[in-house]
């Protein structure tokens, strides 16, 4: 009696493997690059609070620093992350904030991916995509869902 799988039981287990992984793969280039575009919202999210914070305090709409809001950085990039720049859009009545693609994802590049605009009178935001009729049709899909 001999042990262990005959040539067919090797052969059939690559085939499976070879299928799932043809399967897998591409889903997860996807994922990934969802999960770099989702990190604008949360920053985003962020300044607007703040914003909103001092706008309550002072009537205005305050820059970066006046509002204590603090862009993430990284050793690539001192205006932002990995994989975005964050824009100051000043102080006064309004203000906005832009997230601008700084490292490529996907068939994303150097777009403006998205932002937020802000009017302290009213306490409102106004959520927008700043290049969005010129982004590449497979960007589109990872704008940010507000």
């Amino acid at each position: 009696m001999q042990k262990g799988f005959t040539l067919i039981e090797l052969m059939v287990v690559i085939v499976i493997i070879g299928i799932l992984s043809a399967l897998a793969i591409p889903k997860m280039f996807g994922v990934s690059a969802k999960a770099k575009a989702a990190e604008a919202p949360g920053v985003i999210a962020n300044w607007e609070t703040l914003q909103s914070a001092y706008s309550q305090e002072t009537g205005a709409a305050g820059a970066f620093t006046t509002i204590g809001f603090q862009k993430p950085t990284s050793a690539a990039n001192a205006n932002g992350t990995k994989w975005f720049t964050y824009n100051d859009g000043g102080a006064g009545a309004t203000s906005f904030i832009t997230a601008q693609v700084f490292a490529a994802f996907g068939a994303c590049t150097k777009d403006a991916l998205a932002g937020s605009d802000y009017t302290a009178g009213t306490d409102v935001y106004s959520h927008t995509v700043a290049a969005h009729n010129t982004l590449p049709a497979d960007c589109k899909s990872y704008i940010p869902n507000f």
